[in-house]
């Protein structure tokens, strides 16, 4: 997989999480969160947060989310995001990609990239975790 230059390292937690339904493909939960993005190169650092709805079966897992970054000198990036993840020794590592939707010219060149970022949730209950995210080619 053709992986361009490292743009962010993240850390975050979850700031709640709930159960929305048991089906057979597993339990269906929603999570919010907020991490703070350190940029790499001319990737810009600031805060993140976002809403996931996650599909957590026994041995894999499936996420959708969406949620706004906000570079420190307070512009708005919405982002909009897919994963694919499975449990490693009692953590969940997921890969995502993420676009996004910056409505700033400054950011405009954001649009174009498509995000790879792997993601290691630290805790078995989804409560923290950290990201690096690669631009993939």
């Amino acid at each position: 997989m053709p992986l361009g230059e490292k743009l962010f390292e993240e850390s975050g937690k979850a700031t709640g999480m709930s159960v929305k339904s048991v089906t057979a493909d597993g339990v269906v939960l929603e999570g919010n969160f907020v991490s703070q993005i350190q940029g790499v190169g001319r990737f810009p650092s600031g805060t993140n947060m976002g809403t996931a709805t996650i599909v957590q079966g026994p041995t894999t897992m499936r996420e959708t989310g969406q949620g706004v970054f906000i570079t420190k000198d307070g512009k708005s990036v919405p982002w909009h995001l897919m994963a694919i993840g499975k449990s490693v020794e009692g953590k969940s590592k997921v890969v995502n990609l993420v676009t996004f939707h910056a409505t700033s010219q400054e950011l405009a060149w954001l649009n174009e990239l498509l995000v790879l970022v792997e993601s290691t949730e630290s805790a078995p209950d989804l409560s923290t975790f950290s990201d690096v995210g690669y631009e993939w080619k």
